[in-house]
């Protein structure tokens, strides 16, 4: 019975957390949600950041989740699965709907999912729909004013 609980939990007993030495690079997945986060993980810079996967939806997820996925390019499955960290990356008054689908994959894959939200702290408010949606959706939410925080995070977890 000993045997079976200790092969349940993960190597170091924390769920989502990464069981190789950190001298291994990261390998990471960013998904821009709506335009403004697409925008965001399109202008990360890719130097010096090999393991770095970047996904836009930048459309509305409307009826149809698995068609606004496709239209993102690449394979956002595999790339989720391969990833040892996953962020979401929307700005305010950005379609957020595909963080759960997001979420839900990465899941499904073992891993948590880190929401960046984007706003102005004057513009924050409770009745913000996005970042409600986000709240829901991932395990750890960032909000910030600053779309260099977001390159500055990515860089100094990835490098």
């Amino acid at each position: 019975m000993t045997a079976s609980l200790s092969r349940s939990r993960p190597g170091f007993g924390l769920p989502g957390r990464i069981q190789a030495p950190n001298s291994q690079p990261r390998s990471i997945a960013i998904v821009g949600l709506g335009e403004g986060g697409a925008a965001v993980a399109r202008r990360i810079p890719r130097e010096g950041l090999a393991h770095l996967d970047v996904h836009v939806l930048a459309k509305n997820a409307g009826a149809d989740a698995l068609a606004a996925i496709q239209a993102g390019g690449g394979d956002l499955q595999r790339d989720l699965q391969a990833a040892d960290m996953i962020f979401i990356v929307a700005c305010r008054g950005d379609d957020v709907a595909l963080a759960c689908v997001v979420s839900g994959i990465a899941r499904a894959c073992g891993h948590s999912v880190t929401g960046i939200y984007l706003v102005a702290p004057d513009e924050l408010g409770p009745e913000d729909a996005a970042l409600c949606s986000l709240r829901k959706s991932v395990e750890m939410l960032v909000v910030v004013s600053d779309e260099s925080y977001v390159t500055a995070m990515i860089n100094a977890l990835g490098g």
